[in-house]
């Protein structure tokens, strides 16, 4: 098995993109291929580590959730560290989801992080009513 270095990582990663070393695509003119400096994902499905990515934190997050969904219970965990790419675990509880299918509930949280999510390599939810949410408190 070869280990590459960092640099050597970055450069057939750019090379397989057609771009050379100085970052100059191969298309007409010497524009950068579309998409690289916003952290195109690798072949294997991992952004490199010097691919420009939108810095979230779960406490961002948890408040956007708490304030847009009116959400009387958030949790979120970030569990990138086990990951290649920005990853969170989310439980909202929200009166909003009352006689909403699982769908919808999962449609109003993506909508309410639409612009995250776009930076966000694996997102899981648990969408609960208030009343859901005590009956699980008392298990």
């Amino acid at each position: 098995m070869q280990i590459l270095t960092e640099a050597e990582t970055e450069d057939s990663w750019k090379t397989g993109l057609g771009i050379g070393r100085n970052g100059s695509g191969a298309s007409k003119g010497g524009s950068s291929a579309a998409g690289v400096s916003g952290g195109v994902p690798s072949p294997l499905g991992c952004r490199p580590r010097w691919a420009a990515t939108m810095e979230l934190s779960a406490e961002y997050l948890r408040e956007k959730l708490q304030r847009d969904l009116e959400a009387e219970h958030v949790e979120v965990e970030d569990t990138t560290p086990s990951r290649c790419a920005s990853s969170f675990r989310v439980l909202v509880v929200s009166a909003k989801f009352e006689g909403k299918p699982l769908l919808q509930r999962h449609r109003l949280v993506n909508t309410c992080l639409a612009e995250e999510l776009l930076h966000i390599h694996a997102f899981e939810q648990k969408t609960l009513t208030p009343e859901q949410w005590a009956r699980e408190q008392q298990k």
